[in-house]
């Protein structure tokens, strides 16, 4: 009975129609985006995810060839969904920055807006703090996905980091020295999803809400404006 419900499950799916296979595809990938951001890549089943997406199991390898092939489309709609919602906001404060006639003020109103984008991007919704997580995943144990968030995003945002403290410190924009302090920056952000159960606990709330994330917003800003107020280098002994 087992044998024949097992192949049952992973039964090829009959081709259907564009609209349905694309239905069935996305079901997938919106299911893997649960699943693989709370469990992670090795510890989530194929039939967890097709239980999950209400699909037969042979779907998996229908649409994607397997697993694998169904995280790497989780991975490419995660960049593409952050992307869309904070790419423009980045592109635009990377231009401010390499703008000689740019201010310090005009350097500082562009990174408040990509800020509260990032802090929404990470933090607004349980979809957004399943894509932060499966990111920071990707950072701790890097799998076969992980150049897809760092070529398309990753390196965009930190570039986009270094850009604004080598405009608002001095420092060299390619310096070992600069390179970490955007990743220390960048911390300033990535530790409210990292801490996000002990910080709704310490503020007694069930989860963050928008006067929250708008808060959290304004201290990160406060925290680079102050830093780079008062920076002066100190790895002047380190080496690319």
């Amino acid at each position: 009975m087992e044998g024949n419900m097992d192949k049952e499950m992973t039964r090829p799916v009959p081709r259907a129609d564009g609209g349905a296979q694309a239905g069935t595809r996305q079901r997938l990938i919106e299911a893997g985006v649960r699943l693989f951001g709370l469990h992670g890549f090795e510890a989530t089943a194929t039939r967890a995810l097709a239980a999950e997406a209400g699909v037969n199991l042979g779907a998996i390898p229908y649409h994607f060839g397997g697993k694998e092939g169904l995280y790497h489309a989780v991975a490419g709609h995660i960049v593409d969904v952050m992307l869309a919602q904070v790419g423009p906001s980045v592109a635009g404060t990377l231009a401010v920055c390499q703008d000689p006639a740019a201010r310090r003020e005009d350097v500082l109103a562009a990174l408040r807006t990509t800020v509260r984008g990032m802090v929404r991007i990470m933090l607004a919704t349980p979809e957004a703090r399943s894509f932060s997580q499966i990111v920071l995943q990707e950072q701790i144990a890097p799998t076969s996905a992980f150049p897809i968030f760092h070529e398309r995003f990753l390196k965009r945002v930190h570039a986009m980091w270094c850009a604004l403290l080598a405009r608002l410190t001095g420092l060299a924009p390619d310096s070992p020295e600069l390179i970490l302090r955007a990743f220390s920056v960048m911390g300033q952000l990535v530790v409210f999803r990292v801490a996000m159960a002990s910080a709704v606990r310490r503020l007694d709330c069930e989860s963050l809400g928008d006067a929250h994330l708008e808060c959290i917003a304004r201290i990160v800003c406060d925290q680079v404006e102050a830093i780079t107020e008062s920076c002066s280098p100190v790895c002047t002994e380190a080496k690319p």
